[in-house]
């Protein structure tokens, strides 16, 4: 990809930077994405973009909003963050503008690549813990404390396992598109890269990514009209299930999974708790960690730990009801693509880092993070390749 970069369009090359900012640590990557935004910003490609993209006013109007929010409760970490939120969005209207199908298969390619680069960095990492604790040889083990398992670029193993769903889901797209061409050698190079990311997903140590997985795989299938796949993988999934309640030991942490379900209903009984006295407006993002010392015995963390739950505590009902019309626009426009069969692998795709995401997002908020939100509203977003709607 690097290579061809000279003979892609303006938009291309920072469509492209964009992708590679997806595989470097948290703050270069937001840099990288505030620079090619000013570019984009001083060339008018950005204001054509929210002037063509259905509903994306209300991407700035909700920025606004929270800013406010977040200043009168003082809440400080989540003023910052809105203007990252900010960024995550104007990025994927950025692409909604401008991805072609031709550049969407190069990039999607291309993460593929750097997925493995990632998978690399992650392998190293396995080796420095295991030698911190003067392990030197060869031994599968994943521990329990966050900072002793994986997470390459990704700050923590659990976004880390979020975005390795992302890519995997993203590799079943590419072997739907290569079964259609009866590309062999390109099926057994995806499927590489795939199992290559299986391996690191499982020392990230993530429980809750292999059911988000094995549920997003199934969906997507299914729209992707690829039928005997998904009887494959469901009949495979169902068979990991019953192995994974006969023989727990073999899912890596998964002995105290109690523990930590207990942990996690400590944590939404303090949001559900502020949400109760901020019903409308929350506090703003990262409200949970803005609030939780005013909670007894409440659990020290960044979010409620739930994707449910979280946007309700931090952005309230009037903040939900403000960002709503793009994403409903966005259904509308995916549906419009699906109608349409112009490419069922990719309806299929999209609607399977949905289910990722909210399964996922049942124990967890790995949604809410530079990498894995730039990534998804990316690809939630492609549709517009096939349904170009002029009404801004």
């Amino acid at each position: 990809m690097i290579e061809q970069l000279k003979n892609y369009h303006e938009q291309e090359k920072l469509m492209a930077l964009i992708i590679l900012s997806l595989f470097v640590p948290m703050i270069p990557s937001i840099i990288i994405m505030l620079i090619v935004l000013i570019i984009a910003l001083r060339k008018g490609y950005l204001q054509s973009a929210y002037h063509h993209t259905k509903a994306s006013r209300f991407v700035l109007i909700f920025g606004v909003l929270e800013m406010i929010v977040s200043l009168f409760y003082r809440n400080f970490p989540g003023f910052g963050f809105c203007f990252l939120i900010v960024i995550f969005f104007s990025v994927a209207i950025f692409f909604r503008e401008y991805l072609t199908e031709a550049f969407f298969e190069k990039m999607t390619k291309a993460i593929l690549i750097l997925s493995v680069i990632a998978a690399l960095a992650g392998f190293i990492q396995y080796i420095v813990i295991l030698q911190s604790f003067h392990i030197h040889e060869p031994l599968l083990v994943v521990f329990n404390t966050p900072m002793h398992r994986i997470n390459a670029f990704y700050f923590n193993s659990n976004y880390y396992a979020m975005m390795i769903n992302f890519f995997i889901g993203i590799g079943f797209y590419k072997i739907l598109k290569a079964i259609q061409k009866k590309r062999v050698k390109t099926i057994l190079g995806i499927l590489a890269i795939i199992l290559i990311n299986m391996f690191a997903l499982y020392l990230s140590g993530c429980r809750t990514a292999w059911p988000a997985l094995a549920l997003g795989l199934i969906v997507m299938l299914f729209f992707a009209k690829f039928y005997k796949l998904f009887a494959g993988i469901a009949v495979l999934s169902a068979g990991g299930a019953g192995l994974m309640a006969t023989h727990p030991q073999l899912i890596s942490r998964f002995s105290n999974i109690h523990k930590y379900i207990g942990v996690r209903r400590n944590i939404w009984r303090v949001a559900i708790l502020n949400i109760k006295s901020h019903p409308l407006f929350g506090e703003g993002p990262m409200t949970y960690w803005h609030i939780y010392k005013n909670y007894k015995h409440a659990h020290p963390t960044q979010h409620a730990h739930n994707v449910f739950i979280d946007p309700v505590l931090s952005f309230g009902i009037v903040g939900i009801c403000t960002i709503a019309p793009y994403f409903i626009t966005s259904i509308a426009g995916l549906h419009r693509m699906h109608k349409k069969h112009c490419n069922d692998a990719l309806v299929g795709l999209i609607i399977g880092m949905i289910v990722m995401t909210l399964v996922h997002g049942l124990l967890d908020y790995t949604i809410f993070f530079v990498h894995t939100a730039t990534l998804f509203l990316i690809i939630m977003g492609s549709f517009d390749m096939y349904t170009k709607d002029t009404e801004a």
